[in-house]
């Protein structure tokens, strides 16, 4: 069967016409297929569903610290030097990501990490947030998962642009094989995660196994689908293209942002237990964002300061 591997190939070759070099082709070209990879074994497995209580808050909330680091620490600055350098548009663009990851989450409740023990959970909630806790159904009519899909099958598109935007600028500034590493990083955290929400909802219907099987399929390859959408369309910016990654970076960063601070971290939050654990978590989060980002860095200042060739001065 030559179809599957002709498609990295194929993939390969439309990024490698898009991209500023080869090396940042085959990087984006990886990247996708381990994210794909996660968001796959993320919705077919059931480790994740079996997680339980606690390790289920931990890992959201180093997630969440991903999330918020690599927002604000590398794709907020990425995004300020593609725009110029213009601090009031680019926070314009990042409040404009901010609000309509918002309102995806309004409209389809995208987000709602749970596991089976959370409703039996022996630990203690925050009495000052009990009454304001967040109660999500995951019940109900046999389509309810439809909703969770559309928005975070959205939410992936707008991923998969980001990456690739990522990705992009990075190479223009020297970034090698650490191009969209962090960005990378960020959603290859979130995906499985995403990816167990729609078939725990899924399964909680009664779709049927071969259902299951072809929606987890259709999800994992909604991230590949953004970043080729992305990079297809992007020669049509003509001389913006510039204007256009960065636009797509800050709307990337409200978005991580939003997740972080509106989704993730208040459910952690809400529980009183466990606070050093969570916090350390939280912490490890932000300092693993932060640590890509140093060395993304360092790769673009060798790229710099590298020998200029004789008779360039």
């Amino acid at each position: 069967m030559a179809g599957p591997t002709r498609t990295p190939a194929m993939c390969l070759s439309l990024f490698a016409a898009v991209l500023p070099n080869a090396t940042s082709a085959v990087t984006l070209v990886v990247a996708l297929a381990l994210i794909a990879a996660a968001a796959f074994a993320g919705g077919s497995s059931v480790a994740l569903a079996s997680l339980g209580h606690r390790p289920m808050q931990v890992l959201l909330s180093l997630t969440g610290g991903v999330l918020l680091g690599v927002g604000m620490l590398h794709l907020l600055p990425h995004a300020w030097m593609q725009l110029g350098r213009n601090l009031d548009s680019t926070m314009a663009w990042v409040l404009v990501g901010f609000f309509l990851m918002f309102l995806l989450e309004r409209a389809f409740h995208a987000h709602a990490h749970h596991t089976p023990d959370d409703g039996c959970c022996d630990h203690d909630h925050d009495d000052d947030h009990d009454q304001h806790r967040p109660v999500h159904h995951h019940g109900g009519s046999r389509w309810a998962w439809c909703g969770a899909f559309a928005g975070l099958a959205l939410h992936s598109l707008a991923d998969g642009a980001a990456l690739a935007a990522s990705v992009r600028a990075d190479a223009e500034h020297g970034a090698g094989v650490f191009a969209g590493l962090a960005t990378f990083l960020a959603i290859l955290l979130h995906k499985p995660l995403d990816a167990g929400i729609i078939a725990t909802l899924m399964v909680e219907s009664g779709a049927s196994p071969r259902l299951r099987t072809i929606v987890n399929v259709l999800y994992a390859a909604v991230v590949p689908l953004g970043a080729a959408a992305f990079l297809v369309s992007l020669p049509f910016a003509g001389g913006k293209q510039e204007a256009v990654l960065g636009i797509a970076m800050a709307l990337a960063a409200g978005a991580f942002i939003c997740i972080a601070a509106a989704d993730l971290l208040p459910e952690v939050q809400f529980h009183s237990h466990d606070r050093v654990l969570l916090t350390t978590a939280l912490a490890l989060g932000l300092a693993l964002a932060w640590g890509i980002t140093v060395l993304e860095k360092s790769s673009h200042a060798h790229a710099m300061h590298a020998p200029a060739a004789p008779g360039s001065r």
